[in-house]
């Protein structure tokens, strides 16, 4: 794989903005730009044609090819497919990694063979100091099984040549793992597209200094079957720019919700309002946050803006609090709200006692019933199944049992 060095002309040319965001992304994370023919590397990728290693001779073949085409949704002009291949009887997965291929056994399980960043050889290693939440990533994967498992995995790691999956046992090695896992989408010859989405897991001791990326047509070394095919187009990696709590002079309010991102609060002076009334806490400790208190109405109405900007200073959230001196229906009250419900556990009524909308939630966060309250109010919950539940906004616990 060559890299393709900008004229220094063209650099100069290149806006801040340009050059920020390339600093928190991958280079040709789309793979429309490849470095000759259909079976050439993707310019910044590499395969087994540049691996090294004692069987590296062996193990140039091509497993790889560009399509045209794109994911759903896209814009660009091409994809990317690795697939498996028998090499004299022995299953080579399908890989391409940012780093580099070493061929040191026949054996595919040895753990003689693996993924690394080699930090001497800039076409074979990506800096990288910026610390994501997400990776998401468009595939679409064919296999003969059921039960294969194909795998895109990113890992931020420090000054030092990673070696995958070899290390990953090693957290002084690395800062974070985001691994990405598909079982196959389509078992014709046919794209079947779905958009893989993980959190970077930040379990390591490291700094961040480089990151490795690869792919591959199964997790597990020699398994699958010859000419599995992972399609892969459109990496992207997310900074969250999300709040996680948000209050009034000390006190959360109690409808909160990070994707709700408008509000309105009954005060009873808007005169004596300042923007330090409002606190938050970001959910991601590098994201920065500004409020501004801007007066719309004299004494009467007035609005918190909350611009919430992450690590890549691209991705921005902003959040309004509607302050007002008039009974709005469903404004929040700033301060903490009674829940009592009863009896609890509870079979078929379950009775709320509160002023307002409460959303009672599973164990999984989904909503089972959204009810607004005035005084003791009755749920019918005779349909849920056994189990527990929860009221969102104060985290009661309901038990629900069948007799």
């Amino acid at each position: 794989m060559k890299r393709h060095l900008p004229l220094f002309i063209l650099a100069l040319a290149l806006s801040g903005s340009i050059i920020a965001q390339t600093a928190f992304q991958l280079p040709n994370p789309g793979f429309e730009q490849w470095d000759g023919g259909d079976e050439s590397e993707p310019t910044h990728w590499n395969t087994f044609s540049t691996c090294d290693g004692p069987y590296a001779s062996l193990a140039s073949s091509n497993h790889h090819y560009r399509l045209d085409g794109r994911r759903p949704g896209g814009t660009g002009n091409y994809v990317l497919t690795i697939y498996t291949k028998s090499i004299i009887g022995i299953k080579a997965n399908g890989n391409m990694t940012t780093g580099r291929v070493h061929a040191g056994a026949m054996s595919a399980t040895s753990s003689d063979n693996y993924n690394y960043t080699q930090r001497s050889n800039s076409s074979h290693s990506q800096p990288f100091t910026a610390t994501p939440d997400s990776l998401y990533v468009w595939v679409s994967f064919y296999a003969s099984s059921a039960s294969a498992t194909a795998q895109v995995s990113a890992i931020i790691h420090g000054d030092n040549d990673f070696k995958a999956p070899n290390d990953e046992s090693q957290p002084s090695l690395y800062k974070a793992i985001a691994n990405a896992l598909t079982t196959r989408t389509t078992a014709q010859a046919n794209f079947v597209w779905k958009q893989l989405k993980v959190p970077f897991v930040y379990s390591g001791n490291s700094e961040a200094r480089y990151i490795l990326v690869n792919m591959t047509t199964n997790q597990v070394p020699g398994q699958g079957d010859a000419n599995d095919a992972l399609t892969v187009d459109d990496i992207q990696f997310i900074y969250s720019a999300w709040l996680k709590d948000l209050k009034f002079r000390g006190t959360t309010l109690y409808d909160f919700y990070k994707t709700w991102q408008n509000y309105v609060l009954h005060v009873d002076d808007i005169t004596s309002l300042t923007a330090d009334d409002i606190s938050f806490t970001t959910e991601a400790d590098d994201a920065t946050a500004r409020v501004e208190l801007l007066q719309l109405d004299g004494d009467t109405a007035a609005e918190f803006s909350i611009t919430v900007t992450a690590e890549d200073g691209i991705t921005v959230k902003r959040y309004s609090i509607f302050a007002t001196t008039s009974d709005y229906v469903g404004a929040t009250i700033a301060k903490p709200r009674s829940i009592k419900m009863y009896p609890n556990p509870a079979t078929t009524t379950l009775y709320v006692e509160t002023e307002g909308d409460i959303e009672i939630v599973d164990i999984c966060g989904h909503t089972v019933r959204r009810v607004t309250c005035h005084g003791a109010t009755p749920v019918d919950i005779s349909d849920l199944r056994q189990g527990i539940y929860f009221e969102k906004y104060s985290k009661k616990k309901i038990v629900k049992c069948t007799h």
